[in-house]
């Protein structure tokens, strides 16, 4: 059985336990191992703790490898929406190596080139996440045609936040994704957040639009072999 890592860029073993159990749900032919980044923010969400996070990221892959099957991991997901240090860890780790943000769209483009909106938690994501975007070579053509990002919107609460009240932030999510769909041309939603994870469905069924959440797409679609 292959056995992958997700690495977790946040301090909380809370945001760890709920990547693994959410990237294991119903894949019973993966095994999914955590390891939590040992310095940083508890939760991700401002310019200076994404910094450190790229430093944490490489930190937790050495100390995995401590831990680590005898067979070693298929491959390493970066748990966290942005992907700190993902470009550091791939440069220097032998296994395919992904980041929750990159697999996630390509997933969802992987169905066709679809426009897409970003919704997450944290004012400061915005900026960050535009910037990401644009370095990724995400926007769209000028005559707004073919795969890109349409929009980023963003909640006041953090994602650490929203998850103090998953059905509170069911409801809060649902009316974001209503607005990003106002965005003309945008055809799909993606909920962007290791804190955020499963709560794609939840919202699909508030909403009843193309709405999903990066971790089940991530976990649907990504296979570290063919990166």
């Amino acid at each position: 059985m292959p056995q992958w890592l997700v690495v977790n860029p946040n301090t909380s073993e809370t945001v760890t336990q709920a990547l693994v159990h959410h990237l294991s749900a119903g894949t019973p032919q993966r095994r999914w191992h955590g390891v939590t980044a040992a310095f940083g923010a508890p939760y991700i969400a401002d310019e200076r703790s994404y910094c450190i996070a790229g430093h944490a990221v490489l930190d937790a892959w050495e100390r995995a490898q401590a831990a680590a099957p005898p067979q070693g991991y298929a491959g390493v997901l970066v748990g966290c929406f942005g992907d700190p240090g993902l470009e550091a860890l791939r440069s220097t780790t032998p296994v395919p190596v992904r980041g929750l943000a990159e697999a996630s769209l390509q997933a969802l483009w992987a169905q066709g080139p679809q426009r897409i909106a970003i919704v997450t938690g944290g004012a400061a994501w915005k900026p960050m996440l535009q910037r990401w975007s644009r370095a990724q070579g995400h926007a769209l053509a000028p005559d707004g045609h073919g795969a890109g990002i349409t929009d980023i919107h963003v909640l006041p609460a953090s994602g650490a936040q929203l998850m103090q009240s998953p059905e509170q932030a069911a409801q809060a999510l649902a009316a974001a994704c209503a607005q990003a769909l106002d965005v003309p041309g945008t055809d799909a939603v993606l909920i962007g957040g290791a804190g955020l994870a499963g709560m794609g469905a939840r919202v699909r069924a508030l909403s009843g639009a193309p709405v999903w959440d990066c971790v089940e797409l991530v976990r649907s679609a990504w296979a570290p072999h063919s990166a």
